[in-house]
């Protein structure tokens, strides 16, 4: 396994190099294309001013980057393969593992997704992650639609209204850490974004907002909510609901106390820092300020059910409903039985005693005194 690799480590120039390819980034006249020993053309907009936003995710691509190594079983995506690796006279085909490892690792870096579910540890197959392969023959764009169903919620995929406000009241980070004792931890594949593992009581947040936002910023002038931008970005739908569910939801930063809790995160839990930082104007379009949910509306959902009617976690919870009027009506008669019962004990000993001092009373009479 390699080394985690500090911020400090990380070049530059892979960082305007990412920007470009992911984003298209515009580079000024500061930044070097190093392959080629010359100079990019300025324009208005540098690259150096947005590249030091994107420090926690870069630090997760270049852990992966650096940790890519083969071994996974021999695969490949046809479409991918022909066009990054095209056959030339006088070469050997490429090797297909090598195929295989490529392909995940650039979906990976392009989308934070693990396209792979082959060979994966059990604990992660377990959770719920890695579900679909991409399998060869499958347009990027329709794997990504069948990663991200399109659910409907009664409530959340229908925007402001008062029960849609309850419910976000309800989700506040601060009310689920007080009510179901749970921890929070950093998750770096979106598809794990508010995944609730009850196992362990830990919810799982999608941290890279740095990433988040540039998604918004690439597909701001193009493309509609739910599809893929000429299939190199997630849907512009999904990136608003995992965004506004961090910053608008769980981690409200109008409240002091959700961006203390947020704040705490970034320093015990390596979260990014750019989680703490709200920005409206150069992400979202006109009309964005009201998010309905229709990607993650499920896990909300399933959340609130969770804090409305908590998992059982002790030994009399697990043999009753917790947070129900079944519950509470089984307490109470429980209650009301061992209370008879400590009643009852209490009156036979009394009635014993009684007896006792009865019988020593016959046992041991006491002679009245002599005139």
């Amino acid at each position: 396994m390699a080394q985690p690799t500090t911020l400090e480590d990380i070049d530059d120039d892979i960082v305007h190099r990412l920007g470009q390819v992911l984003w298209s980034w515009e580079c000024c006249a500061s930044c070097y294309d190093r392959s080629e020993q010359r100079r990019i053309s300025p324009v208005t907009v540098s690259a150096c001013q947005k590249s030091h936003r994107l420090g926690r995710f870069l630090q997760f691509y270049t852990t992966i980057v650096s940790d890519y190594t083969d071994g996974t079983l021999v695969s490949s995506r046809a479409e991918f393969f022909r066009l990054a690796f095209p056959q030339r006279d006088n070469q050997p085909p490429p090797n297909a593992i090598d195929l295989h490892n490529a392909t995940t690792l650039a979906v990976r870096v392009l989308i934070t997704i693990e396209s792979s579910a082959l060979h994966q540890l059990s604990y992660r197959l377990e959770r719920g992650g890695f579900r679909l392969h991409w399998n060869d023959e499958v347009a990027f764009s329709r794997y990504l639609q069948d990663l991200f169903p399109i659910e409907n919620h009664p409530i959340l995929s229908y925007g402001d209204n008062e029960l849609f406000l309850d419910m976000k009241s309800e989700l506040r980070a601060a009310k689920l850490k007080k009510r179901l004792w749970l921890s929070f931890r950093a998750a770096h594949d979106i598809r794990n974004h508010l995944y609730f593992d009850r196992k362990a009581n830990v919810l799982e947040i999608f941290h890279h907002t740095a990433f988040l936002k540039e998604q918004l910023r690439a597909t701001k002038d193009n493309g509609d909510f739910f599809s893929p931008v000429c299939d190199g970005a997630l849907p512009r739908q999904l990136v608003l609901e995992a965004l506004d569910s961090i910053q608008g939801m769980l981690f409200p930063l109008s409240e002091p106390k959700s961006k203390r809790l947020l704040q705490s995160l970034v320093r015990s839990c390596s979260f990014d820092p750019d989680i703490v930082n709200f920005e409206y104007s150069s992400i979202q379009r006109l009309g964005e300020d009201n998010i309905r949910y229709v990607y993650l509306a499920d896990r909300l959902s399933d959340l609130y059910n969770e804090v409305r009617n908590p998992t059982p976690r002790g030994w009399i919870e697990r043999q009753m409903e917790r947070k129900s009027s079944a519950r509470y009506m089984m307490m109470a008669t429980l209650i009301g039985i061992v209370f008879a019962v400590l009643l009852g004990i209490a009156a036979l000993a009394l009635s014993e005693f009684q007896t006792w001092i009865g019988y020593q009373a016959w046992q041991h009479p006491v002679e009245p005194p002599s005139a």
